[in-house]
Parts: structure tokens; C-alpha cells; sequence
């Protein structure tokens, strides 16, 4: 299975104690890619395909717009981000409780979350998140691994993964006779009021988990400043670079013109972000929203029910 340390988040926030990733070194072969070959052939690319490709183009400048907008107003900075008071009101919900296994004998509480083990596995880490706390057994599940780029994709090898699961333990009533269903709800294929819906539904229903694919840098920003943010690769990742996380619950704003626009709280499987935070819903939708130029679709929250057959 996935190997962790015996290093855990100090508790001292707000956060659960979740283990931390190994280390995992990168392959040579990645760096020489990362750090010589791609920072000479984005630019030729990207300026290539920005001067011939106007859906190419608009949907580059809408999404540094979106960005560079997030950047001046990073939901990192506001107080909400990682507030210990919601994230107290958090671990109280269902929805949020459903990640954390309690043992029947010593009422010892283990947080059913896991880290990505390195850039690029968060899809798969999201995939363990969710099926774990859905009560398929983690020794069945596989390791995480990349190649969860695409909505799609992702769903295919989540209802795959849950029933090779069920086919391995016969015996455990909690995931036998069951499968998975999903459903994409893509951002700009439903309006604001709809996305909220969806969510508060998936939410509500014990059997139901939301994994959510976004653009984080719509929420953070390009959280570096001057040249930096110009650099190909680092453009690039933060233009382009969708992210996997579960969504854990959603906590309600106290202002009353604010009823419409909770917190949703995101477990982001990159521990760099240390846990659980929270962004209003009107930037998540946002956020899911953005367009990625590689399927020319939008982003998406899927919701992933265990269905008893």
C-alpha cells in the first residue's frame, strides 16, 4: 500500500492528524524534462498556438484573467481559509466525520484521508479518499499512481477500482453487493444555484461522496510574485494545471445576505496546503468553471455514490 511515515500534522489547528508522504525523489529522466527540455519548448509552443488558435487564445486569457484575479484576492489570505472554528464546525458534519474510522475497541479515531505521494497523483489519492470512506478496505485498493487528468477517466477507473474491491473480499459486508455510480457535473454546463444543489444533495446523502477537479490557482492565485509567475513551466502548470481533492462538507456564513455562498471545505490532497480549507462557494464554482485546453471542456465536481445492488 501507499508508504507513509510515522510523522503526523500536529493537531494544534484545527486539522486532523494526517500522515504525512514520503519522500519520493524525482526520476532524472522527469527533472531533464521539467528543468531543461519543457522550459525551451513551451514558450515556441504557447506562442505558436496563442497566434493560430483563437479558442486557444481566448481561453488563455480568460484564464490568466481568472488568476491573476485570484491573486490579487487569494482565498489563502482571507480568514476563512483555515479558520479553526469552521473547521470545529466541520468535523461535526456527517459529510466530514465519514473520512475518520472509529475503532469500536479503544475509540481510537484514524482519518481515512491520505496525501498525494508525489505531483500528479492527486486524482488517485482523491480515488483512496473516497473509497475508503465509503468502506471498501484500503488493502484492497491500489496504490496511488498518475494518469487521473481527465473527469471522465477518473470515474471509469474509481467504479473499476471499487469492483475488483468487492470481487477480493467476498466476505466484507460493508463493500460486497454494492457498486459505484457517478455523476459529472460539469461547471459551465450548470448555473450557480444548480452547482450548489448538486452539492448540498451529494452531501446529504450518507452513501455519497464529491470529488472535485479544479483549477486551484482560481482560489490561490499564482502565489509567487514578479518575474516568476512568467516563467513556461510555472505559467503553464498554474494556467492549465487542474487539481483532484474530496470535498468534505459545507458550513454556513453567518451573514444573511451570504445565505446562497457557504464555505465548501476541500481535503487538498497536497499536503504543501496542510489539510482542509475553505473557499466560498461562488469562487469553487468559478474555479470548476475554468476550461481546460486539453479536452476543451470545463472542470468538474463528480459525485460518487455506493449503490447496494
Amino acid at each position: 500500500m501507499c508508504s507513509m511515515n510515522n510523522k503526523m500534522v500536529e493537531d494544534n489547528k484545527g486539522q486532523l492528524a494526517v500522515a504525512l508522504p514520503d519522500h519520493q525523489p524525482m526520476p532524472l529522466v522527469t527533472k531533464l524534462l521539467f528543468y531543461a527540455v519543457l522550459p525551451i519548448a513551451l514558450p515556441v509552443i504557447v506562442s505558436y498556438k496563442f497566434i493560430t488558435d483563437k479558442s486557444y487564445r481566448v481561453t488563455t486569457t480568460n484564464l490568466y484573467s481568472l488568476v491573476n484575479g485570484a491573486t490579487i484576492r487569494s482565498c489563502a489570505n482571507e480568514w476563512y481559509f483555515q479558520d479553526v472554528g469552521l473547521l470545529s464546525k466541520l468535523w461535526s458534519l456527517p459529510s466530514a466525520a465519514a473520512y475518520i474510522q472509529k475503532s469500536t475497541n479503544n475509540n481510537v479515531e484514524t482519518p481515512l484521508l491520505e496525501y498525494q505521494v508525489r505531483e500528479g497523483y492527486c486524482g488517485s489519492a482523491t480515488q483512496r479518499c473516497i473509497l475508503k470512506s465509503l468502506g471498501y478496505p484500503s488493502n484492497s485498493i491500489p496504490d496511488q499512481k498518475g494518469g487521473e487528468s481527465k473527469p471522465e477517466l477518473w470515474c471509469e477507473h474509481v467504479k473499476q477500482i471499487a469492483k475488483e474491491s468487492t470481487s477480493h473480499n467476498d466476505d466484507d459486508d460493508t463493500s460486497s453487493n454494492t457498486e459505484i455510480e457517478t455523476t459529472i457535473v460539469r461547471g459551465n454546463e450548470v448555473t450557480y444555484d444548480e452547482f450548489l444543489h448538486k452539492l448540498r444533495e451529494g452531501l446529504n446523502n450518507p452513501n455519497c461522496r464529491i470529488c472535485c477537479n479544479y483549477l486551484r490557482s482560481a482560489l490561490t492565485g499564482f502565489e509567487l510574485t514578479g518575474l516568476w509567475k512568467f516563467h513556461p513551466l510555472f505559467f503553464m502548470i498554474k494556467l492549465y494545471g487542474g487539481h483532484f481533492s474530496p470535498i468534505l462538507g459545507l458550513v454556513e456564513q453567518d451573514m444573511e445576505e451570504e445565505k446562497d455562498n457557504p464555505f465548501v471545505a476541500i481535503f487538498d490532497t497536497n499536503h504543501k496546503y496542510n489539510g482542509a480549507y475553505f473557499v466560498p462557494c461562488r469562487r469553487l464554482y468559478d474555479a470548476v468553471s475554468s476550461i481546460d485546453v486539453g479536452s476543451k471542456k470545463s472542470r468538474a465536481i463528480i459525485l460518487v455514490e455506493k449503490k447496494i445492488l
